[in-house]
């Protein structure tokens, strides 16, 4: 069976929503987008026009959200990450990482590549597929995900842009997301121009292909505190596909499939009787995704979306160190004084002989909630403790674990400690 329809059917059965065609019932329960196979010039055109997500199904498309107005529109321009948007990238991982249709790309990815592919491991090629910015052809802060599920700038054309919710939010839906945040944008963002199908597309509603124009918003101008109506410019996408009713993390998973070049996975898919060429372009070091679309080729044939779907068992988790490294866990404050919130430390050390970058790097709880370390740098010999603020991770005070993973998603190192070690406030335990 084809992988990419495996992925396909573990996020439907997960947090995707079923595409279908205009006129045709949907199930409220199991959630849906109507797709309008118009394939007329009509400005007023609704691609995706109804669209019904269970409250169930919701959380990595609030998620997702969240991103979508923390990137400079274009492509030329420095990216800035704060904080609190660095945060947002690993509550959004956090929700993905252990979905069904992630299980599936990450077991295929391991037996394909024939390696061992831990979740923090799986963790670290996410990020390094979608969030890493990297510069190329002059544009100095690219990342995949901005490209495909943001959109971008170059000139007066779209870049990008290839995620259905995010399209269906800006057609005409801007006031569920961020109209009170920024008064002065139009509700309607996308003018359809016209439908661009060939080879029978129209009867497929998991993608479109289609012509618009997006009065895009520049959120980092905004952000700056210029007028509202000065921000807002006017581009256009002659030709833009995307995938229709796959979640966040489904189609991140279809992406880091295609483009992990360990698993030298198909350049095809076929999808519920559909043929897709998935397009991937790489970053010029190849770590990082580029851009990553499907152009649809026409119907598959019979056989082609047969076939149950296997869950794959998640792989237990190494409980010791995956690779030798210099910087260890030298203690923790586990049980502060008074109540815990935003006082519980974790003191990092440089053992080795050079300094060494903690971006990319974080800490893992028992419960696998995470907190990114970044912005630290040790020097040799050099210790730092790090407080930890409410809401990241939590070291229980009835015993647990810590882990340090590096950027490549490897296992550093990582301790544990009792319930007994933990009942004395104000104790810091070394280790």
């Amino acid at each position: 069976m084809d992988i990419y329809q495996q992925i396909w059917d573990a996020d439907q059965a997960a947090n995707g929503v079923q595409p279908i065609l205009s006129g045709q019932q949907g199930d409220e329960a199991r959630g849906y987008v109507s797709v309008a196979n118009t394939v007329g010039a009509e400005e007023e055109t609704r691609v995706l026009d109804k669209v019904v997500i269970p409250d169930a199904k919701r959380l990595t498309y609030d998620r997702v959200l969240k991103l979508f107005d923390n990137y400079a529109l274009d492509e030329q321009e420095q990216e800035v990450e704060t904080p609190q948007e660095r945060q947002e990238v690993h509550d959004l991982l956090a929700a993905v990482i252990d979905t069904p249709p992630m299980q599936v790309a990450r077991e295929y990815v391991a037996n394909a590549s024939g390696t061992v592919i831990s979740r923090d491991r799986w963790y670290g090629v996410l990020l390094e597929h979608w969030f890493r910015t990297f510069s190329q052809g002059g544009d100095p802060a690219l990342t995949g995900f901005e490209h495909v599920f943001v959109g971008e700038q170059e000139g007066p054309k779209v870049q990008g842009y290839h995620f259905w919710y995010k399209y269906y939010l800006d057609d005409g839906l801007a006031t569920t997301y961020d109209r009170d945040n920024f008064p002065g944008f139009a509700d309607d963002r996308i003018a359809y121009v016209r439908g661009l199908y060939e080879n029978g597309q129209e009867n497929f509603p998991e993608s479109v292909t289609i012509s618009y124009k997006w009065h895009a918003p520049d959120y980092s101008r905004w952000s700056a505190g210029d007028d509202p109506k000065e921000i807002v410019r006017p581009l256009t996408k002659p030709v833009g596909g995307f995938f229709v009713g796959c979640s966040v993390e489904g189609l991140m998973a279809i992406g880091s499939v295609r483009a992990h070049l360990g698993a030298r996975a198909p350049k095809e898919a076929v999808i519920n009787g559909a043929r897709y060429d998935l397009k991937v372009f790489r970053s010029a070091n190849d770590q990082h995704i580029r851009t990553f679309y499907p152009v649809f080729l026409g119907p598959a044939g019979r056989g082609g979306a047969e076939g149950p779907v296997v869950i794959p068992r998640q792989p237990e988790q190494p409980q010791e160190p995956a690779v030798q490294s210099p910087i260890r866990i030298l203690a923790a404050l586990v049980n502060p004084e008074g109540t815990d919130e935003d006082k519980e430390t974790v003191t990092l050390i440089n053992t080795g002989a050079a300094p060494q970058s903690l971006e990319g790097w974080f800490l893992v709880d028992k419960t696998k909630r995470r907190f990114a370390v970044n912005d630290v740098t040790l020097a040799p010999g050099v210790a730092t403790t790090i407080l930890l603020p409410r809401n990241s991770i939590q070291l229980s005070n009835k015993g647990g674990e810590i882990r340090l993973v590096n950027r490549d998603g490897h296992t550093a190192h990582v301790v544990t400690y009792s319930k007994a070690q933990a009942s004395d406030q104000g104790r810091t335990i070394v280790f």
